[in-house]
């Protein structure tokens, strides 16, 4: 075995080294101080950090959970498609009381109110006598079926012919409405009356459930009054209205229902007065055309007041 020197450090080592064994002593060590002063440490020639790949996942993990918790909502909302809205709101409907005017959206428009659009001013009325409007029969309508009727559809010949329908299941405590009053009316035990000419549901109700009934007023004699003009006080004169024949004088309010409007003009788009009860007296001024006559009655306070009827809700005394 022969010896030979290193021409770096000058050490003689053995020809069976490759390499000097003192160089690269020397080389491990330094390398060995550099890993302590550094944090570096070298494998087959290459540098790693010591931030090792289980510490990087867990700074991802940790940040995906700071993400989630402050933007989660907003990011699930738009995987979903779903849209922020605001509620409804919901509207106010104030009732209005039989006799007043219509007031539209409550800013004083002068527009009437769907219990004023009824033709011949009528309203009906439930057992407990609550006045009941067209929201009212919408809101029964939509209502599921289950009372039965002793009959679902007939036909009125006449103004002011009645015919009582039966009900039957549910509590038993019943409220009916017509679906307009001004074609035929109803009370609360289901009594309805002809009014004018025309075709209306007249529905029961029980709260719950509903029944709906066709009336059909087939009524002849239904047109225009004459416009003769009866002066004042003169009770001999005949004036013909589509009810039949009505003279200057004492009258009565007939086919009303629970009441009959009375107007400041001769027709629905005046203003309504009061609300005459069914059976109460009236004079009967003159005619005004088109089936409407001017009236006087007895107003709030026993004054005298004068106003405007249609003709098939007047009989003679």
């Amino acid at each position: 075995m022969a010896m030979k020197r290193c021409p770096v450090c000058g050490e003689k080592f053995s020809d069976t080294y490759k390499n000097c064994p003192f160089c690269e002593e020397e080389a491990a060590l330094r390398e060995g101080d550099k890993l302590r002063r550094g944090g570096k440490r070298t494998a087959h020639g290459r540098q790693y950090s010591l931030i090792t790949p289980t510490l990087v996942i867990l700074i991802l993990i940790m940040a995906g959970l700071l993400i989630y918790l402050l933007y989660g909502d907003k990011i699930a909302g738009k995987l979903k498609g779903e849209e922020q809205t605001e509620p409804p709101a919901t509207e106010e409907v104030v009732p209005v009381k039989p006799g007043q005017e219509g007031t539209g959206e409550g800013e004083g428009t002068g527009e009437e109110t769907p219990e004023d659009t009824t033709p011949e001013g009528t309203e009906n009325q439930d057992q407990s006598g609550t006045a009941t409007t067209q929201s009212d029969y919408e809101k029964a309508a939509s209502l599921p079926d289950g009372l039965t009727l002793s009959t679902t559809d007939f036909t009125l010949k006449s103004v002011g012919e009645t015919h009582t329908i039966q009900v039957s299941g549910g509590s038993g405590s019943y409220t009916w409405i017509s679906e307009d009053a001004g074609i035929a009316s109803v009370d609360g035990s289901g009594k309805v009356t002809a009014v004018s000419r025309g075709t209306v549901n007249v529905l029961v109700t029980d709260g719950s459930k509903k029944a709906v009934c066709i009336v059909r007023c087939n009524v002849t004699g239904s047109a225009a009054a004459t416009t003769t003009t009866t002066p004042s006080g003169n009770s001999g004169t005949t004036m013909t209205s589509g009810s039949g024949s009505l003279k200057a004088g004492s009258a009565v309010v007939v086919n009303g229902g629970n009441g009959v409007r009375v107007r400041s003009g001769p027709g629905t788009e005046h203003e309504a007065l009061a609300t005459v009860p069914n059976g109460a007296s009236v004079q009967i001024v003159e005619s005004a055309g088109n089936g409407w006559y001017k009236i006087t009655f007895s107003g709030v306070g026993g004054v005298n007041t004068t106003g405007y009827m249609k003709g098939e809700f007047l009989e003679n005394r």
